[in-house]
């Protein structure tokens, strides 16, 4: 968080929208719930229905539902995204394929002689609760460029009192004093006509260790209560270039310049998430479910960067770099989970539920510094985000069952319209292979989803007039680049009943 602490003043040149401090808290808030093959197949739809590991880092009553003990292993996610970003009129397109284990659980199961709480369960693994894997890139041509935030900062400022960015400018000749003077600088790249380049890659997931324990009250109601321990591991390398496509610009003598830049974020959280489920009548379940606040202690951030500029003679200004680690706290928003399920002759269920969670309330921390102004934007730019589930399941046969799901996600951006937004639509099918002592289930899952980011901004200060651009969805006059994302999933699990 450096560029937050020591560099305040440094451009962005990530993410998918916003700026540094208040993007990192909205990007570690996020949860794009993975896990078992049956799961993923019915889109999620197990709050209310219950019987369900994956369901337990959402809705812990769902526990209730087990009369035997079970384990569930998925040793396969293989997913493959197709990427295509839009910046300045420009359609830049990456693939990206990756394979991961997204789950791992064991309940243990008791049934209780002589009394009302027939049973009372125990259930610990790891759901996959956040996948950040994800490469994409963009180039296009604008009279715009990264300079045009590095000179605010560095103007009033002597060449010896220079820090970050407008530092390694500097040493790298991309910025120079007006003859005359030793704090007023100028570029050759300021209203030059230039091509963007940029190149993103992230690696990394959130994965939640659950602690969970419920019980069964006369088949009626099922309550539970999971103890989450998330885990963040992130990494984000981003290389972005300049070049000058005129000959005014080139012959000031510099062609091109690039900076190379590495984050990587790692900490662990806690959570506390309780839940209950109701069955008046034999073919109708209600659920609804409580996630308190995850907290996040001492996240360890370390980032650098580095800048070169090259000249029109072929030589180059040799590499000037920084780098530094920090570390901070997050608190992330609460979230609430309301659920239904309707049984069909013990032969199927379809279930649907919602999900509710107000990003503006996430919050930063730290010892020693107050992320007033980070917060502030968190409570300006986020707002409420809804997710909407439908899935179902049938038993085909005894053994053979089939599944399907659909989610949608709105944008979590506040005042943005719909020409802006982040939001996303997935749609699931699956099978499942059950008897008495041991299943397999497998799942398709396919994921679209919008999503926007800045080359490079004043640590997300948009102007009056910027901001209003955004509103009314005009988001190529800030230098936006709008992405989409296709993403195709294949998941496997295996299990057992005993």
């Amino acid at each position: 968080m450096k560029r937050i602490i020591s560099f305040i003043f440094i451009l962005c040149l990530v993410g998918t929208t916003m700026a540094q401090g208040d993007y990192e808290a909205f990007r570690f808030s996020q949860i794009d719930y993975q896990g078992t093959a049956r799961f993923m197949g019915a889109g999620g739809a197990f709050s209310a229905t219950g019987g369900e590991f994956s369901a337990l880092s959402i809705n812990p009553a769902a526990i209730g539902l087990y009369k035997r003990h079970e384990a569930t292993f998925t040793p396969m996610s293989l997913s493959f995204s197709l990427n295509n970003s839009m910046y300045y009129g420009n359609n830049s397109y990456t693939q990206n394929p990756k394979y991961t284990v997204p789950q791992v659980g064991l309940v243990i199961s008791s049934h209780i002689e002589n009394s009302n709480w027939n049973f009372w369960h125990f259930g610990f693994g790891y759901n996959r609760i956040m996948d950040y894997n994800n490469t994409f890139r963009a180039s296009g041509n604008a009279q715009s460029s990264m300079v045009d935030v590095i000179l605010p900062h560095a103007n009033g400022r002597h060449y010896n009192n220079l820090t970050g960015d407008a530092l390694l400018a500097w040493k790298s000749w991309l910025i120079d004093t007006l003859p005359g003077t030793t704090n007023q600088y100028h570029s050759p790249f300021t209203d030059a006509n230039l091509k963007h380049e940029a190149l993103v890659k992230r690696s990394g997931a959130m994965d939640e260790m659950v602690f969970t324990f419920g019980g069964n009250y006369n088949d009626k109601l099922f309550v539970g209560a999971t103890l989450g321990v998330p885990v963040l591991s992130y990494k984000e390398v981003i290389s972005y270039a300049e070049t000058a496509t005129d000959d005014e610009t080139m012959a000031k003598g510099i062609s091109s310049f690039q900076t190379n830049s590495t984050q990587e974020n790692s900490g662990a959280g806690i959570n506390l998430k309780l839940g209950v489920i109701y069955q008046p009548i034999n073919f109708l379940r209600l659920g609804a479910s409580f996630q308190t606040p995850s907290y996040f202690w001492r996240i360890r951030d370390s980032y650098s960067r580095n800048m070169i500029s090259y000249y029109t003679d072929g030589n180059n200004s040799g590499t000037s770099s920084y780098d530094n680690s920090y570390r901070f706290s997050l608190t992330t928003p609460l979230k609430f989970n309301l659920s239904t399920a309707f049984l069909i002759n013990k032969r199927a269920f379809i279930a649907a539920e919602y999900d509710f969670v107000d990003y503006s309330m996430a919050k930063l921390y730290a010892d020693d510094y107050d992320f007033n102004i980070e917060n502030e934007n968190i409570v300006n730019k986020y707002g409420m985000c809804h997710t909407f589930k439908v899935g179902g399941e049938i038993n085909v046969t005894s053994k053979f069952v089939l599944r399907a799901g659909y989610n949608y996600k709105t944008s979590p951006y506040k005042n943005f319209n719909t020409n802006y937004n982040a939001t996303a639509h997935t749609g699931s099918v699956g099978f499942g292979i059950r008897t008495k002592y041991v299943f397999f289930d497998m799942a398709y899952v396919f994921r679209h989803s919008n999503d926007s980011f800045w080359l490079y901004e004043d640590n997300g200060a948009f102007s009056p007039d910027q901001y209003q651009d955004l509103i009314n969805g005009n988001s190529s006059s800030t230098g936006a680049i709008e992405t989409r994302n296709n993403t195709h999933r294949i998941v496997a699990t295996i299990g057992c009943k005993f």
